[in-house]
C-alpha cells in the first residue's frame, strides 16, 4: 500500500489488483477476514506513514538510515522519499539484505532521493560516512553517485565481531514504556531480546541460500564475548529471554551450552540449528541451557532433494534431530522447501514414505514453497535447474510498475521451466498427516504420565530391552529385545555406520550382526540410510526422567493382545 506514496500514478491504476491480491491471501483467516476489509488496511497504512513522519523529530538528525528486509524496501522508499521533499539537505542511507550488492546498485540509480547505500554489514560504513563524509573512496562497501556513475567500494573487509559494542535498547525500552499496560505485558511474556553470535553461514552452499551474498564470509563471535553480552543485557533490562542471531550455533557448541548451564540464570533461548551438528546428548544440554525453540534447515525428507540442494545433510541426520528434540521436550519450528524447478515425482514419494515412520509421535513441518531470491546460486545459475525465465513475483508486479522491474529491481521471482514439472500435492498430505496425528492425542488424567508423548518409545532394562509400537492403533507391537538385540538398538541411538558396528560387534560374526539390523529395519524400529543406521523409538527416560506406572490403566493404553519377540 505504500506504493501509492512512492508510485501515485501506479498505485491509482492497479488499486483494484492490490485488492483483489489482498483478499485472496486474507481468505486463508476467517477471524481477520471479518473485522479487517482492504479498505481498513490501506487507512491503517495511512495512519502508520502519517505517524512515522509526525513522530520522528527527523530535522535534528543529518544523516537518516533505513535497514531492508525484502518487505521494507516500499515502506522505507516512502517515507524516504517525503524526508528529502521536506528537507533536500538530509542524506539517505539504506542498507540491509534487500540492497546488496549489483542489486544496491539498480536501487541507488533509479531512486534520486537515496544517497548512499551500504553493501552488507555496515557498522565500518556508517561509522566512516559520519567521519569521513567527502572520502567516498576510503569507505568499504558504499554504494554512491559520483560524476553521473553508480559505484560500490566492493571491499573484502569483515568486521571483528569480538570489537563491537554491546547492542544498548535504552531507547527501545524507553519507548516500551510509554505504551500501553496491554503491550508491555506481552512484550515481556513473549518478548526476546537479539544477540548475535555468527554472521554468515560456515556451510554456505544450499542451491536456494542468497546467504553467501549477504554475508561471504563467516565469522563467530568469542564464547566468553556472548556470555558477557547476555549477563550485560539481562543486568540492564532485567530480562531472561533472548533470540540468538545466527545461521547455526557455534562450532564449538558443547563448550558453548556448557558455559550457559553454568551461569545458572534461567536464561532462555531461541537459535537456528544445522541437523548434522549434534548427536544426541547435545540436545540434553540444549534443554538444559535453556534452549526450549528451535529451527533446524531441515528443507526435505528425500535424499535426492537434499542433493538438489546442496544442504550437505542425509535424511537420516533430519529424522535424528526431529526425535531427539522430541525426547528432550524442544519444540522445533521447521519447514521442508518444495516446488523446485526439478522437483521429481521421487521426491515426493520419498518424503511420504518417511514421514509415514514418524508422522504419529515427531513434529511435522510447515510447507514452503520455493521462491528463487536474489544472490542464490538458482538465481545465478537458472538454466542448472530446469528455469528457462525467471520473472519477479506477483506481489512485485502489483507493487512496483513495469518500468521500474525491468531495471531489475526485483528480490524474490517465480519462474517459467524449460521441461514440465509434474505438481505435487504437498499442502494437502502435510495438512492429512496432522489431521492424523491428532487422532493419536490423548490427554493426560491425573498423575498418569501423557500417553501421547509415548507413542513409540522404549524402555531398557538392561540385560533385556522393550520397545512399544503404537503407531498403528490397529496393531500395537510390543518388541521384547534379549541382551544381543538390546545392544545393538542402543548403539544405534545416534547415528552410526555398519562399519563402526562390526567393529563394536566384532565379538559376532557379520551375517549375525546385518540379520539382526535388517530385522530390526523391517520392523521399522530402525531407520537405515545406505550404510548408517538410527533407531526410531523415543527414550522413556528421557522424555519423563522418571519411571513408567508398572500397570498402565486402561483408559490410556491403546488395546492390544500382539506382542512380538524378535
Amino acid at each position: 500500500v505504500f506504493s501509492k506514496e512512492v508510485y501515485i500514478n501506479h498505485w491509482e491504476t492497479t488499486k483494484d489488483r492490490y485488492r483483489e491480491y489482498f483478499n485472496k491471501n486474507l481468505s486463508k483467516n476467517d477471524v481477520i477476514q471479518q473485522d479487517f476489509s482492504f479498505e481498513k488496511y490501506v487507512e491503517r497504512t495511512d495512519q502508520f506513514y502519517t505517524w512515522v513522519l509526525e513522530h520522528v523529530d527527523w530535522k535534528s538528525y543529518d544523516i537518516i538510515g533505513f535497514t531492508l528486509n525484502y518487505g521494507q524496501l516500499l515502506p522505507s522508499l516512502a517515507i524516504a522519499k517525503k524526508i528529502k521533499e521536506i528537507d533536500p539537505e538530509k542524506i539517505i542511507v539504506f542498507g540491509g539484505s534487500r540492497t546488496v550488492g549489483e542489486l544496491g546498485k539498480r536501487v541507488l540509480d533509479v531512486f534520486n532521493y537515496i544517497d548512499f547505500i551500504v553493501s552488507g554489514e555496515g557498522e565500518e560504513a556508517l561509522f566512516r560516512l559520519t567521519a569521513e563524509y567527502p572520502d567516498y573512496k576510503s569507505i568499504p562497501h558504499l554504494i554512491y553517485r559520483k560524476d553521473g556513475e553508480i559505484l560500490w567500494n566492493n571491499s573484502d573487509y569483515y568486521i571483528d565481531l569480538n570489537t563491537l559494542p554491546i547492542p544498548s535498547y535504552d531507547q527501545f525500552f524507553e519507548e516500551l514504556s510509554k505504551t500501553s499496560k496491554q503491550i508491555q505485558q506481552v512484550f515481556y511474556d513473549k518478548g526476546r531480546l537479539p544477540v548475535e553470535i555468527s554472521r554468515g553461514c560456515w556451510w554456505n552452499k544450499c542451491s536456494f541460500c542468497n546467504q553467501k551474498t549477504i554475508h561471504p564470509i563467516y565469522r563467530e563471535k568469542n564464547i566468553d564475548r556472548f556470555i558477557e553480552e547476555i549477563e550485560w543485557l539481562a543486568d540492564r533490562y532485567k530480562i531472561v529471554d533472548f533470540q540468538i542471531i545466527g545461521s547455526t550455533l557455534p562450532r564449538n557448541h558443547r563448550l558453548f551450552l556448557k558455559k550457559i548451564i553454568d551461569l545458572d540464570r534461567g536464561f532462555t533461548f531461541i537459535a537456528e540449528t544445522r541437523a548434522d551438528q549434534l548427536k544426541s546428548s547435545d540436545y540434553t544440554l540444549l534443554k538444559n541451557a535453556g534452549f526450549s525453540i528451535i529451527q533446524t534447515g531441515i528443507e526435505s525428507f528425500s535424499g535426492n532433494y537434499l542433493k538438489k540442494m546442496k544442504k550437505g545433510v542425509r535424511v537420516i541426520d533430519n529424522i535424528a534431530t526431529l526425535k531427539f528434540c522430541k525426547e528432550n521436550g524442544i519444540t522445533n519450528f521447521y519447514n521442508i522447501i518444495v516446488n523446485y524447478p526439478n522437483e521429481e515425482k521421487i521426491d515426493f514419494e520419498e518424503t511420504k514414505k518417511n514421514i509415514q515412520l514418524f508422522k504419529q509421535y515427531l513434529d511435522l513441518p510447515n510447507i514452503c514453497q520455493l521462491r528463487v531470491v536474489y544472490g542464490s546460486e538458482i538465481y545465478d545459475n537458472p538454466e542448472s535447474y530446469n528455469i528457462e525465465k525467471l520473472y519477479p513475483s506477483e506481489i512485485d508486479t502489483i507493487m512496483h510498475p513495469p518500468e521500474i522491474l525491468e531495471k531489475g529491481l526485483a528480490y524474490v521471482y517465480d519462474f517459467k521451466t524449460k521441461q514440465k514439472v509434474e505438481k505435487h500435492d504437498w499442502n494437502g498430505f502435510i495438512e492429512e498427516q496432522k489431521k492424523e496425528q491428532k487422532l493419536y492425542s490423548v490427554y493426560k488424567k491425573g498423575d498418569q504420565p501423557d500417553i501421547n508423548m509415548f507413542q513409540f518409545y522404549f524402555i531398557d532394562s538392561r540385560n533385556f530391552l522393550k520397545i512399544y509400537d503404537k503407531r498403528d492403533l490397529d496393531n500395537v507391537k510390543i518388541y521384547n529385545l534379549n541382551k544381543l538385540e538390546r545392544d545393538i538398538f542402543l548403539a544405534c541411538i545416534d547415528i552410526i555406520s555398519l562399519h563402526e558396528l562390526k567393529k563394536e560387534f566384532s565379538q559376532i560374526p557379520d551375517f549375525k550382526l546385518t540379520a539382526i539390523l535388517r530385522t530390526f529395519e523391517q520392523c521399522k524400529i530402525l531407520f537405515r540410510e545406505n550404510e548408517e543406521y538410527l533407531s526410531l523409538p523415543l527414550n522413556h527416560r528421557i522424555l519423563t526422567h522418571k519411571e513408567l506406572p508398572k500397570k498402565l490403566d486402561s483408559s490410556f493404553c491403546y488395546s492390544t493382545e500382539i506382542q512380538k519377540t524378535l
